[in-house]
């Protein structure tokens, strides 16, 4: 498995875009703090996608040391603030999304899919910048290459034969052995929103066991078995 000319170092520029835009983000907004927002030595691998991606993420709370109204309350002006330090920075957009209905969220939309967050807490006087670089495939993916059947006509045991659900592949016949399939639901707690034809999902016959659910891998069954399991 290769890995993908150029594709390691575009990951890194957008790691440091996202950083660089958290961190301009913080000067304005909390100022005399200075969060480290640390690029990870390695970066996330992304579950569920087909080939692999990856990603880098931050996430810092930081105190707010300047004046706060009574009881710590959010300052509904710092959303606001943060919009317009977005709109100003090189690439960055906000989507035409504006702060939330009491001030208290905005969200930055680098072109790519590279993204960064500011949240003030209504609670507690402190602020929450949040960034993630866009998903970016490292690696060649690798051609599925379908396994070699379990069990032939030849090599039957005395008193079997083939497995009529896999037809002696031993393998699961929905996933070839993968355990994954592609078609799968975009993310946890996805309710009823469309499958996605480009992201695997745990094969439906064999949950990830690889194997055939009737034969369990043996590729044959007992000659005349019970009509219903067919």
């Amino acid at each position: 498995m290769g890995e993908i000319a150029g594709a390691r170092d575009r990951l890194h520029r957008e790691a440091e875009a996202v950083r660089g835009c958290l961190r301009a983000l913080a000067e304005q907004l909390t100022p005399g703090q200075e969060p480290g927002f640390a690029v990870s030595r390695k970066p996330f691998r992304d579950g569920g996608t087909a080939p692999a991606t990856y990603h880098h993420a931050f996430i810092e709370r930081v105190e707010a040391r300047e004046a706060r109204p009574p009881r710590n309350a959010y300052e509904p002006g710092l959303a606001a603030r943060a919009a317009a330090v977005l709109l100003a920075a090189d690439g960055w957009d906000t989507g035409g999304q504006q702060p939330d209905a009491e001030g208290r969220e905005v969200r930055g939309v680098l072109r790519g899919g590279a993204w960064v967050r500011v949240c003030v807490s209504a609670h507690r006087s402190s602020v929450l910048y949040e960034g993630r670089t866009a998903d970016v495939a490292l690696y060649e993916p690798e051609p599925h290459v379908q396994p070699e059947p379990s069990a032939t006509p030849e090599t039957l045991w005395a008193g079997h034969e083939l497995c009529h659900e896999c037809d002696g592949l031993g393998w699961c016949p929905a996933c070839e052995g993968e355990g994954w399939v592609l078609g799968g639901r975009p993310g946890w707690g996805a309710g009823s929103r469309p499958r996605d034809p480009n992201r695997l999902g745990r094969c439906p016959l064999c949950s990830t066991r690889r194997i055939c659910p009737i034969c369990n891998g043996a590729g044959q069954v007992r000659a005349g078995s019970d009509p219903y399991e067919r």
